[in-house]
C-alpha cells in the first residue's frame, strides 16, 4: 500500500508541476532529468523535435536554448522546429510541419528548413499507440525508432546527440545492437519522471558513426 501511494504522489505532483510552471504535458520534466544527466542541450542552436504533440518538449527546449543565446557571443538565430501528424498550439519562434514521419518527403522539407545544414540535436517521445500486447507494441515502436534513426543520420552533427523512447522487452537488446553500430556512445535512460508501470526507455545517442 505504502508504496503505491508513493508512485501515484509522484505521477500527481509532477502533473500539478507541469501546471505549475506552464508546461502542456508532465513528459517536459522527463527532458529536463534527461539533461541534467547528460548536458544535451550544451551549445545548441538548432533543434527537431519528432511527434512533438502536444509540445512540451518543444517548450523545454526553447527555454535552454535561450539560456543558451544569453551565453553565447555569437549573433545566432535559433532554428527549432517540430513535427506530428496532430497539430499542436502553436509556441512563438518555433516552427512546425504537419506530417507522418515516415512521409518520404520530410527529409526534404527539414533540409530546407535548416538551409541544408546539419543541426545540433534531435529529440523524439513519439511513441506508438500502445494495444496492451507487449511484443507488438514494442515491434511497432521499433519500426518508429528505425525512421527516427533514419531522420538522424541524415541530419545530425557527427558528435550530437540523438534521444528518443523505445520499449523495454525481447527485442531491445537486438535494435541496441543496431544502434550501436550507428552511434559511438548509446546509454538507456530512464527519467525520475517516467510514469510508474511504463515499459518505456530512452536512448541517449551521441557522436555518429561515419
Amino acid at each position: 500500500m505504502g508504496k503505491n501511494w508513493i508512485k501515484e504522489y509522484k505521477k500527481e505532483h509532477y502533473y500539478r508541476f507541469a501546471k505549475k510552471e506552464g508546461y502542456r504535458a508532465r513528459s517536459a520534466f522527463k527532458l529536463i532529468q534527461i539533461n541534467k544527466k547528460f548536458k544535451i542541450f550544451k551549445n545548441v542552436f538548432s533543434l527537431l523535435d519528432l511527434g512533438c504533440a502536444p509540445g512540451s518538449w518543444l517548450q523545454v527546449s526553447k527555454e535552454f536554448i535561450e539560456i543558451n543565446l544569453k551565453n553565447s557571443k555569437k549573433k545566432i538565430k535559433p532554428k527549432i522546429i517540430g513535427v506530428d501528424l496532430k497539430k499542436i498550439t502553436s509556441i512563438e519562434d518555433i516552427d512546425f510541419l504537419k506530417m507522418d514521419i515516415h512521409d518520404e518527403i520530410l527529409e526534404e522539407k527539414l533540409n530546407e528548413f535548416f538551409d541544408n545544414i546539419k543541426i545540433d540535436l534531435i529529440i523524439s517521445d513519439c511513441s506508438i499507440k500502445k494495444t496492451g500486447n507487449k511484443t507488438l507494441d514494442q515491434v511497432s515502436q521499433i519500426k518508429i525508432c528505425d525512421r527516427i534513426l533514419e531522420i538522424a543520420i541524415g541530419l545530425l552533427k557527427k558528435d550530437r546527440f540523438l534521444i528518443f523512447k523505445c520499449f523495454e522487452g525481447s527485442e531491445l537488446p537486438k535494435f541496441l545492437k543496431s544502434v550501436k553500430e550507428k552511434f559511438h556512445k548509446v546509454r538507456i535512460f530512464i527519467p525520475e519522471a517516467t510514469r510508474s508501470r511504463s515499459n518505456e526507455v530512452f536512448l541517449v545517442c551521441q557522436s555518429i558513426i561515419h
